[in-house]
């Protein structure tokens, strides 16, 4: 099956829950004017734990390091609620210069994108018992999911409870499809884009590796083979993270069309970071529009031993030709730097993937969401946005900005 028809067959999301959809309470609307930008935002506490019960009073907002007046402002309770009292309590505050109308609780809908791309085998039955567990979790709570691993033919969309059993045989379909190369040029992806941009440090890195790995290799052949292995390296995971940002891109048009809460948690071995990635701000910038931060949870659990410190490798390599000491974190730097920047939360370090995901869906009912108006820009560009709680002790996770490409309205 070509790349095109699997990311086709990933997000073939049901008719039938979109037009359900349609009846469910939306979430509260704001007349503020047309170029009301929206903020979806978390605050938590220094244990992590999420904070409800705040106010407009409490937040500044800024852009580009300038303070903008909140002209709306809706506040939505948390998890405990949901779970033990029926729907979380809403509280929409109204101000001077706009009157909202309170609406019912919106229903909390989420793209769970396992990308099968990036995982191996191992991490995807491993993956397995959590994603069980976040759909109990989100049955509970009366919530919406639609359940996407492209290469896996898994794609599903549907109110989750009532449904376990559908969603319960769909992840043992989820089957990982990245085997990683272990022959005697091996290179990891952020090696590969560092020897292209140049690093003159990480090419000698690979040479001395190449020729650890094969006697009789010279250090001009060792230089040309990474580079020659670089571009082939490159391409491959140019090729994965394309694969990942079609779907996000789709599921986030989908979102744009439902009521209700919006989140896209993606479930992924991580791809690591490329400076020519042109894509990466067209994903940001959607994920504003459908107002759904995209959370990221690294599949690869707690890093265990290096990659070449094992039997294979291990006798053959000095430190210099091995790992860098941040390989672990580079591998997974893009998919990072794409969670934080659409103000979502990035789940690493941990095998309790069944807790890593649970604290991804509290995030999911208890929130607030402020809208303010943007200056006028006169240029297109990147806009930097900062949310600041008075409290101190607290912390705000939110998105970093949006790309105004022009003057058209948001």
């Amino acid at each position: 099956m070509s790349r095109l028809r699997v990311l086709l067959a990933g997000l073939a999301l049901l008719q039938a829950f979109s037009a359900r959809a349609q009846d469910r309470p939306r979430p509260p609307v704001f007349s503020a004017g047309t170029n009301l930008v929206l903020v979806d935002f978390v605050v938590t506490d220094k244990s992590d734990n999420t904070v409800a019960g705040l106010k407009a009073g409490d937040f500044v907002v800024k852009e580009d390091g300038k303070e903008r007046p909140i002209l709306s402002f809706a506040a939505f309770g948390g998890a405990a609620a949901a779970v033990d009292a029926g729907p979380a309590e809403v509280v929409v505050e109204p101000f001077p210069s706009s009157t909202p109308t309170p609406a019912p609780t919106p229903s909390a809908i989420t793209v769970l994108f396992v990308d099968d791309g990036q995982l191996s085998p191992q991490h995807a039955v491993r993956l397995r018992p959590a994603l069980k567990r976040l759909i109990s979790v989100i049955a509970e709570r009366s919530g919406a999911l639609a359940l996407v691993a492209p290469w896996s033919k898994v794609s599903l969309a549907n109110e989750v409870q009532g449904n376990l059993a559908l969603f319960g045989a769909a992840v043992d379909k989820i089957n990982g499809r990245r085997t990683d190369s272990r022959d005697m040029f091996p290179m990891a992806d952020a090696e590969a884009f560092a020897i292209e941009r140049g690093d003159p440090t990480m090419l000698n890195r690979l040479v001395l590796r190449f020729i650890a790995l094969n006697p009789g290799l010279d250090a001009d052949q060792a230089a040309l083979t990474a580079r020659s292995r670089a571009t082939e390296v490159v391409h491959d995971a140019r090729n994965r993270r394309e694969d990942a940002f079609g779907v996000l891109l789709r599921s986030l048009d989908w979102l744009v069309k439902q009521p209700g809460r919006h989140s896209v948690v993606m479930v992924s071995g991580g791809f690591a970071y490329d400076s020519d990635d042109r894509k990466q701000q067209e994903v940001v910038t959607r994920s504003l529009r459908a107002n759904a931060p995209i959370h990221f949870l690294d599949a690869r659990g707690l890093p265990g031993m290096g990659v070449f410190q094992g039997v294979e490798y291990g006798p053959a390599l000095e430190r210099e030709a091995g790992e860098t000491p941040f390989a672990f974190q580079d591998a997974s730097e893009g998919s990072t730097s794409l969670a934080l920047d659409t103000g979502g939360l990035v789940i690493r370090n941990t095998n309790d993937l069944t807790r890593g995901l649970a604290r991804l869906l509290d995030m999911t009912t208890t929130y607030y969401i402020l809208g303010y108006d943007p200056p006028e820009h006169r240029k297109p560009g990147y806009r930097k946005i900062k949310v600041e709680v008075a409290n101190k002790n607290l912390k705000v996770i939110a998105r970093k900005g949006y790309f105004d490409e022009s003057s058209e309205a948001r």
